[in-house]
C-alpha cells in the first residue's frame, strides 16, 4: 500500500514538473539583433534607425505598401542601439514586442504575451537628389495612458561625397602667396551644402550659427593683401597641380 502511494505521488510530481517545463520548451532562442531575412532581391542601401525602451524585445516587419508582401524582417533588443539597411520602397513598419522568444509563427507568445503595433503612415526609402540616401529614424515610447507603443519619426539621410586625393601639395614658396582659400574643412562643407541643396532648413540669417556657416564658404580673408591683376609679365604662372584618383565617401548628413 506504502509502494503504491509513493508511486502516484511520483506520478504526480512528475506530471507538475512537466507542465512547469512547457512553457519553457516553446521559448526559442532569440535570433542575434540586426537583419533576419531581406525578400525582395534588391540591395540595401537605406538607413533605418529604430530606438526602442528596455524591458522587451522587439520584431520588426516591413511590407511591401501596395501589394503587403513581407520585405524584410529584423529582431531588435531593447533598449540598445539598432541600425539596419534596407531596400528602396515604399513600405509599412510592424512591431511586435514581449519577452520570451517562440519563433516567427508565435512570436513571443499567445493573447497579451506579445504585444504589436503598426506605424500609421507608410515610410518610403529612395534617392533624392545626386546621390542622397533617404531614410528615417523611428523612436519607440510607450503610450502610459493606452498601455501601448506610440512613435516618433524623423528623417534620416546618407550623402556621398566625392573628393580628390593625392593633390600634389604646391611648393613652399607659393603656399605664402596662395590668394584664396575655403574655410574649414571639407566634410564639414560638404554637409552643409547637402543640407541647403534638400532644403532641410538652417539658422536664422544675421545668428552667429548662420555666420559661421556663411564663413566656411568666404573665399580669402578681407585683410589679405590685393591680389595681382594678372597684367604684369613678371607674374609666373602657377604649375598645374596633378590629382591621382577620387574618393567618395558616405556620411551620414541629417
Amino acid at each position: 500500500m506504502a509502494f503504491r502511494c509513493a508511486g502516484k505521488c511520483a506520478g504526480r510530481l512528475l506530471a507538475v514538473l512537466l507542465l512547469c517545463l512547457v512553457p519553457v520548451a516553446l521559448m526559442a532562442e532569440p535570433p542575434r539583433a540586426g537583419l533576419m531575412w531581406n525578400r525582395t532581391g534588391l540591395p540595401a542601401v537605406f538607413p533605418l534607425q529604430v530606438k526602442t525602451p528596455a524591458g522587451a524585445d522587439y520584431y520588426l516587419t516591413l511590407s511591401d505598401a501596395e501589394t503587403g508582401e513581407a520585405a524584410l524582417a529584423a529582431y531588435i533588443a531593447g533598449g540598445d542601439f539598432f541600425k539596419v539597411l534596407v531596400p528602396p520602397g515604399r513600405y509599412v513598419l510592424r512591431f511586435a514586442s514581449g519577452e520570451g522568444w517562440q519563433g516567427e509563427d508565435q512570436l513571443f507568445g499567445p493573447g497579451n504575451q506579445t504585444q504589436q503595433f503598426e506605424l500609421p503612415h507608410v515610410l518610403e526609402f529612395a534617392i533624392r537628389g545626386a546621390g542622397v540616401k533617404a531614410g528615417h529614424l523611428v523612436t519607440l515610447s510607450p503610450d502610459l495612458p493606452g498601455g501601448g507603443l506610440q512613435a516618433a519619426v524623423k528623417d534620416q539621410y546618407i550623402c556621398q561625397i566625392a573628393s580628390v586625393e593625392g593633390a600634389e601639395p604646391l611648393p613652399r614658396h607659393l603656399q605664402a602667396s596662395r590668394p584664396f582659400w575655403l574655410g574649414g574643412d571639407a566634410r564639414s562643407r560638404g554637409i552643409l551644402h547637402l543640407r541647403w541643396r534638400l532644403e532641410l532648413g538652417g539658422p536664422r540669417a544675421g545668428t552667429p550659427l548662420e555666420r559661421w556657416q556663411r564663413s566656411l564658404f568666404v573665399l580669402g580673408n578681407p585683410l589679405l593683401p590685393p591680389r595681382p591683376s594678372g597684367l604684369d609679365s613678371r607674374v609666373k604662372q602657377r604649375p598645374p597641380a596633378r590629382f591621382r584618383s577620387y574618393s567618395v565617401r558616405s556620411l551620414f548628413c541629417g
